[in-house]
């Protein structure tokens, strides 16, 4: 099987490269930081070609024609499938429930509040300077009124479940964790004060801890720093 990883340093395809790694499968790294390395992944074999990161290829024997999948979720759930690893084959029965939710809350809920951070945030650095304070003024609004608040109401539930808890979904670490992970670090960056989550600082040191979460830091080109000032922006 051979296996071909279109990725963008700093980004949420970093966790497939932390899963990659967590699974011990041999891979080719791609990086597409520069547009002038966008058309390979243009031209990959997905029916929507949408030129998102992450995608990932695989020749499973020379026979087949390629598989392309993107979005962070499904690759990993079909990674987790070929492998039959991280998934809740290897839960007890109430920890699969947990598995379920946390996973699909990360991707369906977590991150577009996130998302909707850098967007407005986007919206504001390219108003005209002589307009730009009503965009600012509408991000603020829309910050406080909404934005803010949910993302405290995520980041306490997550320390709720994770005060009794060592992993999000229970004592077995799984494929939920790897995709929490990136959220977690970038809701910390956006707001300092959540840092006062001692549960999930401790968890966040726990999965930074493991080796293959460090190997994949450094095949994929993660810098915190950069990392953590970019999400920090979003909340200026």
């Amino acid at each position: 099987m051979q296996i071909r990883l279109f990725h963008k340093t700093n980004s949420r395809s970093q966790r497939i490269v932390w899963l990659l790694e967590e699974l011990q499968l041999d891979y080719e790294l791609i990086f597409c930081d520069s547009a002038a390395l966008n058309p390979p992944l243009q031209q990959a074999d997905h029916p929507h070609r949408l030129g998102k990161f992450p995608t990932l290829q695989i020749h499973h024997n020379p026979s087949l024609e390629v598989i392309t999948l993107a979005e962070t979720a499904a690759i990993a759930d079909y990674l987790s499938y070929l492998c039959n690893d991280l998934a809740i084959s290897k839960l007890t029965a109430p920890e699969v429930m947990q598995y379920y939710y946390w996973k699909n809350f990360t991707e369906a809920t977590f991150m577009p509040d996130l998302a909707l951070k850098q967007i407005f945030a986007a919206i504001v650095s390219k108003t005209p300077l002589p307009v730009r304070f009503v965009s600012r003024l509408f991000k603020l609004g829309f910050d406080r009124g909404y934005l803010n608040q949910s993302l405290k109401q995520h980041m306490q539930m997550i320390e709720d479940q994770l005060q009794s808890h060592a992993y999000i979904t229970g004592d077995q670490f799984s494929l939920a964790d790897i995709l929490l992970w990136f959220p977690l670090q970038a809701c910390t960056a956006c707001n300092t004060e959540f840092k006062a989550f001692v549960h999930i600082q401790r968890y966040l040191l726990q999965l930074q801890s493991r080796p293959a979460f460090q190997r994949a830091c450094k095949t994929g080109h993660w810098s915190t720093g950069i990392f953590e000032s970019y999400w920090a922006s979003a909340n200026s």
